[in-house]
């Protein structure tokens, strides 16, 4: 069934007219219809398009095979020069807000992989507490060895050996953990210290470790 007709022509010629008028771009037949999401087929946009250029309502040009359309220029509101500057200044300040938001984004999106890629605070604060436990029990069976208790060699040696793997297990989740909190530090607004009582994090020195002698050995 044809569209029907109003006085100012169909319903499809006003929709497209106005979208024209509205875009200020040209386009073909099938940039209408796509444009307009199949309101309009691409044979009903090509007939709209060549009878409004028919009445000089819009512009015709040949591309190669194509048709082009384009609302006719005398039709558009020009803007004065003051407010071609104050759109020119507004374009300005959303892209530099663009830039801010996009490298704001960049940070929060490495902060994020970092903690994403790091163990829970749970998981963190049972590691820490059974690698404390661990290097206590040791540190206490190696100061019995230093006052003198009789050992093999062979006992001597795997001892020392644990005693070695457990120090090295600390320094690298003691390293984990000090990435950590740089990272959460650089954006936390109080003090860390209030933060670590907030989450019930244990340090080293709270639990008594004397970090001293670990480190030197």
């Amino acid at each position: 069934m044809p569209p029907k007709k109003t006085k100012g022509g169909s319903n499809e010629e006003k929709v497209v007219l106005d979208y024209l008028v509205k875009v200020n771009r040209p386009y073909s037949a099938n940039d209408i219809s796509s444009q307009l999401h199949g309101l309009v087929s691409p044979a009903q946009a090509k007939k709209v398009l060549n009878d409004l250029a028919d009445e000089e309502k819009i512009q015709r040009k040949a591309n190669g095979k194509q048709q082009i359309f384009y609302a006719v220029q005398t039709s558009i509101e020009v803007p004065s020069a003051e407010e071609a500057e104050e759109e020119e200044e507004t374009i300005k300040d959303l892209e530099q807000q663009l830039g801010q938001a996009n490298d704001q984004n960049k940070l929060l999106a490495s902060r994020l992989q970092g903690l994403n890629n790091a163990l829970t605070d749970d998981q963190m604060r049972e590691r820490i507490a059974a690698l404390s436990a661990e290097i206590k029990q040791n540190e206490e069976r190696l100061q019995q060895l230093r006052a003198g208790e009789v050992i093999s060699p062979e006992e001597k040696t795997a001892i020392e050996a644990d005693h070695a793997t457990m120090i090295k297990h600390w320094k690298t989740r003691k390293r984990i953990f000090k990435n950590i909190i740089d990272t959460i530090s650089e954006g936390y607004p109080g003090k860390i210290s209030d933060l670590f009582e907030e989450l019930g994090i244990e340090t080293d020195e709270d639990a008594g470790a004397d970090v001293s002698i670990i480190g030197s050995k």
